[in-house]
């Protein structure tokens, strides 16, 4: 999607159709491309719609850092110009709070007293907009768990569960998705798969289901014995998540499945598929994650003494070639 001197029809419509292109590269050009022509027009409304394109196509295509400033241009102008928007642009401003609260959590240079700056004055609109608190409890749920207060973790958990859904809640399979987390860390684990059941039979119509639920139901299938159901799980979702480097630590998580069953061999086959990710990692957590899951896999291959190699490809500072499995877990 390329174009010189766009005029604002055209900006509209490379807005229009950018929506519907696939997360990713693609979708995250059309929407700076779309930037670049509102404002070199001018044009303060077409501006701010590129921008709310912009802080969703970063968000999903793995690139969260740049949609907080998109979306903080985005909450300004919403802000200080009331008049020029309407209840689309509220709820959809609403739902992107979520984006950058679930994404501030993910980097480490971000003050926690800014993530929860954010989060209160998320909660603070939602009041002020009539607006249930559910969606509001469940990211304070996440952040408490995030930094490991166990207290204020199971305080927000209930708060959560006890409030009413509304438009602004997580859909029907991602909401309890986050609930199943909460069970599985408690070792509760045949609740968590009790809560997935009836949502995994349903309808699903929400792009990162069932294969988030999925994977967060690796480790309780798992330990409750139902290893049929915990392979088929791991083959659904990591087919899901694979093509978008924005899933990077829910790849980790099928890493790490891989190497606590024992399957190595497998494990080594995705993290060959996905190490240049490290490369551009989405955040630091998801580098993380996918660096502890890997070097685990790697380190033990490495110990059986097979002489394994993974191929890198070219990077700054580094030529592509093929390193050994002990060398890369290090």
């Amino acid at each position: 999607m390329t174009g010189r001197g766009l005029d604002g029809g055209g900006v509209r419509r490379l807005i229009g159709q950018g929506w519907n292109l696939p997360d990713g590269p693609e979708q995250i050009a059309a929407a700076e491309e779309a930037v670049r022509h509102a404002d070199a027009l001018g044009d303060e409304d077409l501006a701010f719609h590129a921008r709310m394109f912009a802080t969703s196509a970063y968000h999903r295509g793995g690139e969260p850092a740049k949609s907080f400033v998109t979306f903080s241009w985005c909450l300004a102008d919403f802000d200080a110009h009331p008049g020029r928007h309407d209840v689309s642009d509220d709820r959809l401003l609403r739902w992107f709070f979520k984006y950058v609260v679930s994404s501030l959590a993910k980097f480490p240079e971000v003050p926690l007293a800014r993530t929860v700056a954010v989060l209160d004055d998320m909660e603070r609109r939602f009041v002020a907009g009539g607006h249930s608190p559910h969606a509001v409890y469940g990211l304070r749920w996440m952040l408490a768990r995030h930094i490991g207060d166990e207290k204020a973790t199971e305080s927000w958990y209930a708060s959560w569960c006890a409030a009413p859904r509304d438009e602004n809640s997580d859909c029907a399979g991602c909401d309890p998705t986050g609930k199943v987390v909460h069970l599985a860390e408690r070792g509760r684990d045949a609740e968590a798969v009790a809560l997935a059941e009836p949502v995994l039979a349903g309808r699903l119509t929400c792009a990162e289901q069932p294969q988030s639920m999925l994977t967060e139901l690796l480790l309780p299938y798992l330990r409750t014995g139902r290893l049929e159901q915990a392979v088929a799980a791991h083959r659904r979702a990591y087919r899901a998540h694979r093509r978008n480097i924005a899933n990077m630590a829910d790849v980790a998580a099928h890493v790490a499945f891989c190497g606590l069953t024992g399957n190595d061999a497998r494990g080594l086959e995705i993290v060959q598929r996905h190490v240049d990710w490290l490369d551009r990692p989405p955040s630091p957590y998801a580098e993380m994650e996918f660096a502890a899951a890997a070097a685990a896999v790697l380190r033990r291959l490495a110990a059986g003494g097979a002489g394994l190699t993974v191929h890198r490809g070219a990077a700054a500072g580094r030529a592509a070639g093929d390193v050994r499995v002990g060398a890369l877990a290090e």
